[in-house]
């Protein structure tokens, strides 16, 4: 009797997981149910890229008077390069992309290297006092938190960043909690791989205990970016991350009326720690009793299990009208659905500093979890599924369109392959009037079941090409939205694409929009003629990487105003255009991307150039974002600044005025040469002052010759202690004149 019931306990359960709504699925599509043709077959053509011929930059006769690492991110439409000033004959850089200010430099070259493309990429979408706030945190933060602390920013919209919701110091708590949990867990360590001072490619990880199918003890380690996306991110899917007061009922609306500064507002990671509720367990009493954090061999004990029971003893499966996003306010109510219990469930697994993730089917409306164990463990707590990826569709009778995995920003990755026994691919191309690809264009793939249901968002690449992952035995139709049209024309309607998938099938359709997408304009002209060795620009860059930029589908932010967009970096060479121009034709450039230009290389992977200066104009040397709708382009590389001859043998060199010159090099990392000119012997102070303005170093505060002076800075303050990280400005001042400039320590 006892075994008849546990059974239809558990058809309840499952029968209601598959007809309730979570809630934020495809009730937010608008699909009229209209379907207005079938889609043209899509026959591919090779893509090459395009590299340029490389050119040796380094002869010894140019000397490198100014220098930028290439590590940025250049969004559509945009360009990033130098600019030489012929009447001072010095160079300068710029972006059309945002400025930053001095703490905001300061604060991504204290992070790791790996994560300052995305940082500056989002500190350069905020204006000057939201940059102060946000990189303020990182500039002040210590070790082992700056990582934490630096990616859980550069990987947050700049929407959230800039909304009233958000706040720098849950960042901070939200770094420091995991060290403190970790401190007390027993089955998981933290390691952390050098540091902010000593390695610039430094990162932390967890390792774990677990259990092998033969019973033996085992340790394993979390690759680095599944350890923070998946453990760090203070966001989980689409709640904002915020502090919440969980005595609130949160509006179905805009999930936000909740939102509360401490101490009444609390944080999913501390609270669902720290909280012990009337009878509820605890789940810090509950992890502390784990040896292992996953039992292969299935004997109970491990942390995934232990979560699994604390999940399942503070919360019932069952609704009201009320469905919260906030793991707090799901806590204190303790009941729920799939949804609830899917937020649930990651916020309670990356307290444990398991790495989790939720998946989802928005065709069939339902949602549950996977955990990493050497790969991605599929996991259900309520059901008491763990490692049962069949079950759905076996089990429950489930028939898959797309099932994808939500990533902290919104991102969708398909993840049908481990969830249907049957698969089939769809390839769509997007291009425009004119056949150009469009890039960035967002594609909406549709199921017919009794009525169209939206079932995957996908984003095009720069080729146009996006390719879907999907289940056998289903309808399947798709329309087109991008900033250069929609397709089909009126909204909710769809072409149709697979009448019937089959196992196996590989299909490829095109979507043509009705209009042609804005392309450069520009004439290669020859280039100038200088007729003097002095002044030159030199440049070698790769993109390794294009990124996708899209509206995230499901997000809070949306309900209250603003719609918040992720950057997904693909492993595929991304594509920009080299210029070289006057300042005439920049203007026009930057005002309708046409030009007369010189050294043009088009659409290239990766390319060098260098350009002689002539000093009769102030010229232009930049890369250019401009042939993409939507997608970023990641530039890696250097530029320089350069000047002909060889140390003190310089005869063009001002000697009528007091002139500082760029240091070199810059960034550097153990010494630098500042280089200076004095018009006649004179008294002569040169200071270095760190970002607050405070002296760091009195390099000279004596009489000098006159001409050229050099001098050294070894990064050492008064004290001779090694000065940190960060920006410095070295300040010049020869009589009644004082010159600054600024430059960048990077150990």
């Amino acid at each position: 009797m006892k075994h008849l019931f546990c059974v239809l306990f558990f058809i309840i359960i499952s029968l209601s997981c598959i007809a309730l709504p979570r809630g934020t699925t495809h009730q937010e599509f608008p699909v009229n149910g209209q379907v207005v043709g079938q889609a043209e077959t899509y026959y591919p053509n090779p893509v090459e890229n395009t590299v340029s011929d490389k050119i040796n930059l380094s002869r010894e006769e140019w000397i490198p008077i100014d220098s930028l690492q290439l590590n940025t991110i250049i969004r559509a439409g945009n360009q990033y390069g130098m600019q030489f000033n012929s009447m001072s004959q010095t160079m300068q850089w710029f972006s059309g992309m945002g400025q930053l200010i001095p703490e905001a430099l300061a604060a991504i070259n204290k992070s790791p290297v790996w994560v300052q493309a995305d940082l500056q990429n989002v500190f350069s979408q905020l204006n000057s006092n939201k940059q102060l706030v946000w990189s303020a945190i990182i500039n002040d933060a210590v070790d082992p938190y700056i990582d934490e602390i630096a990616f859980s920013i550069a990987h947050s919209s700049p929407q959230y960043l800039t909304s009233n919701y958000s706040d720098p110091a849950l960042i901070v708590e939200n770094a420091q909690m995991l060290y403190t949990i970790d401190a007390e867990l027993p089955y998981v360590q933290i390691i952390n791989y050098g540091n902010s001072v000593s390695d610039p490619g430094y990162y932390s990880t967890t390792t774990y205990f677990k259990t092998t199918a033969d019973s033996q003890v085992v340790q394993m380690e979390v690759p680095r970016d599944i350890y923070y996306w998946y453990i760090v991110h203070p966001k989980i899917t689409d709640e904002i991350p915020a502090y919440i007061n969980p005595a609130l009922t949160e509006s179905n609306t805009n999930h936000s009326n909740n939102i509360v500064p401490p101490p009444e507002g609390q944080f999913w990671r501390t609270y669902l720690y720290d909280v012990q509720e009337d009878t509820y367990p605890s789940l810090r009493d509950t992890l502390m009793q784990c040896q292992t954090a996953f039992n292969r061999n299935g004997v109970a004990g491990d942390a995934i299990r232990a979560v699994q029971w604390w999940i399942n003893h503070t919360l019932s499966f069952t609704s009201n009208a009320e469905r919260p996003h906030q793991p707090v306010r799901i806590y204190r109510k303790h009941f729920g659905r799939c949804g609830e219990y899917a937020d649930y469930t990651s916020a309670a697994a990356r307290i444990a500093l398991i790495p989790c993730t939720s998946i989802l089917s928005s065709s069939t409306d339902h949602t549950w979890n996977e955990f990493w164990e050497d790969g991605w463990v599929q996991w259900e707590p309520v059901n008491g599924y763990i490692n049962t990826p069949l079950v759905y569709e076996n089990g429950w009778g489930k028939v898959f369109g797309s099932v994808f995995e939500i990533r902290s920003d919104g991102y969708l990755t398909p993840v049908t392959d481990r969830y249907s026994q049957g698969l089939a691919t769809i390839t769509i191309a997007v291009k425009d009037s004119l056949n150009h690809p469009i890039d960035g264009a967002r594609v909406i793939l549709a199921i017919f079941d009794t009525t169209y249901l939206v079932d995957m968002i996908g984003f095009t690449d720069n080729n146009g090409i996006v390719v879907f992952t999907v289940g056998e035995n289903r309808h399947y139709f798709a329309r087109v939205e991008s900033s250069v049209g929609i397709f089909p024309t009126n909204p909710g309607t769809y072409l149709n694409l697979v009448d019937n998938s089959l196992d196996g099938g590989e299909y490829a359709f095109q979507m043509v929009l009705t209009l042609p997408k804005p392309v450069p304009q520009n004439t290669q002209i020859p280039v100038p003629i200088d007729d003097t060795d002095d002044w030159r620009f030199a440049i070698e860059f790769n993109t390794p990487s294009q990124i996708i930029y899209g509206r995230v589908t499901w997000d809070d932010l949306s309900a209250n105003g603003s719609a918040p967009y992720f950057y997904k970096t693909l492993d595929i060479p991304g594509r920009v255009n080299l210029l070289m121009t006057d300042a005439d034709n920049y203007l026009f450039y930057s005002i309708d991307h046409t030009a007369s230009a010189f050294n043009m290389q088009s659409d290239v992977t990766s390319g060098s150039a260098v350009f002689n200066i002539p000093n009769n104009n102030n010229w232009y040397a930049f890369l250019d974002n401009s042939s993409q709708v939507a997608n970023a382009q990641l530039v890696t590389g250097a530029m320089f600044y350069q000047h002909y001859g060889v140390a003190n043998d310089d005869p063009i060199l001002p000697t009528a005025e007091v002139y500082l010159y760029p240091n070199y090099p810059n960034p550097f990392s153990m010494e630098t040469s500042i280089k200076f000119n004095a018009p006649k012997a004179s008294w002569v102070k040169l200071s270095i002052y760190n970002i607050k303005g405070q002296k760091v170093r009195t390099l000279l505060d004596s009489k000098s010759k006159s001409g050229l002076n050099f001098i050294s800075w070894d990064g050492t303050d008064d004290e001779n202690n090694q000065a940190g990280n960060g920006i410095y400005y070295y300040q010049l001042t020869i009589g009644s004149k004082t010159i600054t400039h600024k430059m960048l320590l990077l150990r």
